[in-house]
Formats: C-alpha cells, sequence, structure tokens
C-alpha cells in the first residue's frame, strides 16, 4: 500500500471513530473527541465530514483547564441523520 493510499485510510478510519463517538454520546470538545477518538487532528477530520454533508454543529465554549485557567474551545455535535448519497451519482 503506497503512503498516500494508507493516509486515505487512516483518515476514513478517523472520520468514522469521530461520528461513532458524537452518536453515542452527543456533544463533546474538540480536546476530548482528541482523546477519546485518539484522533490527532479532530478539527481538520469534522470539516472533511462537514463538507461530506454531515450536519455536525459547532458551538464556541470555554472549558476550565487543571489549572484553573479558562480555554477557548469548539464543541461538536450531530444535529440530524447521516447524509444520502445522490441516486445518480453514488459515493
Amino acid at each position: 500500500m503506497r503512503c498516500a493510499e494508507w493516509r486515505g485510510a487512516c483518515r476514513s478510519h478517523d472520520r468514522a471513530r469521530l461520528i461513532a463517538w458524537l452518536r453515542a454520546h452527543g456533544p463533546t470538545s474538540c480536546p476530548a473527541l482528541a482523546y477519546a477518538c485518539d484522533v490527532p487532528s479532530v478539527t481538520s477530520r469534522m470539516s472533511e465530514l462537514i463538507r461530506e454533508g454531515w450536519p455536525i454543529g459547532r458551538i464556541r465554549g470555554h472549558l476550565l483547564t487543571e489549572r484553573g485557567a479558562w480555554r477557548r474551545t469548539t464543541f461538536y455535535e450531530l444535529t440530524g441523520p447521516a447524509p444520502q448519497a445522490d441516486l445518480f451519482n453514488p459515493a
């Protein structure tokens, strides 16, 4: 398997893990998704899913860090059913 093919396979597994987590747990922060799903670039994978038509909502918020400081973060949530493939151009 060539390197580019391998990276594409990893990305698709990353996206599948993120969708499965959001279905099971609801709105989740970006750092929590990175930790729970073992996905190093959550923002990039979420952007790819949104471009593919997944109904993912983004909410800006704040989290309290271990040191007691506030940190800006993005919370992601599924806002609807999975996208339906085009009848004439199957995915």
